[in-house]
C-alpha cells in the first residue's frame, strides 16, 4: 500500500504506473465509509500529476484549503481546516454519458489533519 488513510475514513491510494511525459501517477484508490449502520465503499482507478499533489501537500503544511483533484476531474480531496472537515467525492462516467457519484464530508481533527499530511509527505518522490 502506497498511501493509506484510516481516520476520519479509510482511503487507500495505491501508484500502478507513472508518466513522465506528464509527470504523473495512476492510483487505484479504494474508499470506505462505516458508520451508523451504513457503509459504502468506492473503488476507481485515477491519475493524479505530481505538481497537484506537490500542492496539496505544501497547502495541508500552511494550514490552508488543500485540494487533491485527478487530471479528469472525476476526484477529489479537500481539506479545510477553518470548516473543520475533510470532504471526498469520486464520480465514473460510463460510455453513454451517465455517471455515477459518491461523495462525503467527514470532521477534520489537528490528528487527522497531521495523519492525511504525513501519509502524503511521506510518500518517497520520484519527481
Amino acid at each position: 500500500m502506497d498511501i493509506e488513510i484510516s481516520c476520519p475514513i479509510s482511503i487507500t491510494l495505491d501508484v500502478i504506473e507513472l508518466d513522465e511525459h506528464i509527470p504523473s501517477m495512476k492510483f487505484n484508490v479504494s474508499i470506505l465509509v462505516k458508520k451508523f449502520g451504513y457503509s459504502t465503499e468506492v473503488n476507481s482507478q485515477l491519475w493524479v500529476e505530481c505538481q497537484c499533489f506537490d500542492e496539496f501537500i505544501n497547502s495541508i503544511r500552511q494550514d490552508n484549503t488543500a485540494v487533491l483533484k485527478d487530471i479528469n476531474g472525476f476526484f477529489e480531496l479537500l481539506l479545510n481546516p477553518a470548516q473543520g472537515w475533510l470532504e471526498w467525492s469520486c464520480a465514473k462516467e460510463d460510455l453513454d454519458g451517465y455517471i455515477t457519484l459518491a461523495k462525503g464530508r467527514e470532521k477534520l481533527t489537528d490528528e487527522s489533519k497531521y495523519a492525511l499530511y504525513r501519509a502524503f509527505n511521506d510518500y518517497p518522490k520520484w519527481w
